[in-house]
């Protein structure tokens, strides 16, 4: 069997190359279009890479010469971009019926998702059961439409492409 050329290996590294920068851009868009994802995000990043891993190590042993060319891997974001929770939450009467709710900003957040339980007061001490009320790019909202005299509870998480980080500390307050 005849050894390969120079130029062909070139042609044929820069043939892979132009491949992997295609994959590459498509799997950013891809990523980007699922940039608001809840929970998923975070099982699918372990999936894509045992994928290319695998895809590498097929390459590399059908033809070995190709790993001695810098192929630049995929740029994955890891579980340690995944923003910290936010901290500093606090719940304040803001009007009639009205809740004020801010809390610090978090590094590399892109938004935040705002969860709310209400005490019901015929059952005191029962587990709280949050619901998601709003995704907000902003580190303050003002939730309306409460009933007076009814304590509500708040949540905050931070995201972003990497996935969701853990939930902030619960803040409390009785709408007025």
């Amino acid at each position: 069997m005849q050894e390969p050329s120079h130029a062909n290996l070139v042609a044929l590294r820069d043939g892979l190359q132009a491949l992997l920068d295609d994959r590459q851009a498509k799997y950013a868009a891809w990523r980007d279009s699922v940039a608001l994802a809840k929970d998923g995000m975070r099982d699918a990043i372990p999936t894509v890479r045992t994928a290319i891993d695998k895809c590498r190590a097929y390459f590399g042993r059908s033809n070995p010469r190709l790993l001695d060319y810098n192929i630049a891997p995929y740029s994955l974001r890891t579980p340690s971009e995944i923003p910290a929770a936010p901290e500093a939450i606090t719940a304040e009467p803001a009007g009639v019926g009205k809740i004020k709710i801010d809390w610090s900003n978090v590094t590399d957040a892109k938004f935040y998702e705002l969860w709310r339980a209400e005490e019901d007061p015929q059952k005191p001490g029962q587990e709280l059961r949050f619901a998601l009320v709003k995704t907000l790019t902003k580190t303050i909202y003002t939730d309306s439409g409460l009933t007076s005299g009814r304590r509500y509870y708040y949540k905050v998480r931070a995201g972003n492409a990497a996935g969701m980080g853990e939930f902030s500390a619960v803040a409390d307050c009785v709408a007025p």
